[in-house]
């Protein structure tokens, strides 16, 4: 995997130096574990070059429970939520397609935010190639208006998203528990780097200022992360008071 790591800026700080060593799969040494946290995560919408734009926001959910000191700082549920900073069609005009994410915060089920300061580590396709060709997903995201505000062990709260994203989010979030996602069907692990089970797919980051960039390419007309996509997100250790 090509890793496009440039020279970090004295103004990043430790937390941009900490997330540069996130990108390897190695395990640290037991006296030397580096302040890393890891978080698996659904997208909850098609995110496709050929429809997004600058600055769109990108939501994921998370499947499993960030902790820090042993205390859960984002309970699994929350949403994550992210931005486009960079975004190009193979054309004329680039030789790649190119979708540069930065991931901004964690909203919980109260409606906290929670600043995060993270990189896209690794992405996994839906087996089926779609999580909405999955019947469980089509069956919740048509009884959406029921799931909307219901209590995080149903499905989850999606705040003032529009309608269309409360149904993606909520009834994405309800299939993964429903088929146990975190137990069978997660294709991810926490070393996992780079993107699983797409065709000629990169990742790669910049941390070359902050926040640092989570940069898809290929060499394909257009980049397409289905409703589904399983998402490692490796972050420095957030905070409630962040």
């Amino acid at each position: 995997m090509k890793y496009n790591l440039k020279r970090v800026a004295p103004t990043i700080g430790c937390c941009f130096s900490i997330l540069i060593l996130l990108i390897s799969s190695e395990r640290p040494s037991a006296g030397k574990q580096p302040p890393v946290t890891i978080v698996f995560a659904l997208l909850t919408k098609r995110l496709e070059t050929k429809t997004a734009s600058l600055n769109q926001e990108l939501t994921l959910r998370t499947l499993s429970d960030v902790g820090v000191d042993g205390i859960v700082v984002i309970p699994a549920g929350s949403r994550v939520v992210g931005h486009i900073v960079e975004l190009a069609n193979k054309g004329k005009e680039s030789q790649q397609s190119m979708l540069g994410i930065v991931i901004d915060k964690a909203v919980l089920e109260s409606g906290k935010e929670i600043t995060l300061q993270a990189i896209i580590a690794a992405v996994a396709a839906p087996q089926d190639g779609a999580l909405t060709s999955d019947p469980t997903y089509g069956m919740l995201h048509s009884n959406e208006p029921k799931m909307v505000g219901t209590g995080a062990t149903g499905s989850s709260r999606t705040g003032d998203l529009a309608a269309a994203s409360k149904a993606d989010s909520s009834a994405a979030l309800a299939t993964a528990r429903i088929n146990g996602e975190m137990r069978k069907g997660l294709l991810l692990h926490p070393d996992s780097n780079g993107a699983i089970g797409f065709s000629g797919l990169t990742l790669s980051w910049r941390f070359d200022a902050p926040p640092p960039v989570s940069v898809f390419s290929s060499n394909s007309k257009e980049i397409k992360l289905e409703a589904g996509t399983q998402v490692l997100l490796r972050m420095a250790p957030p905070r409630p008071g962040n």
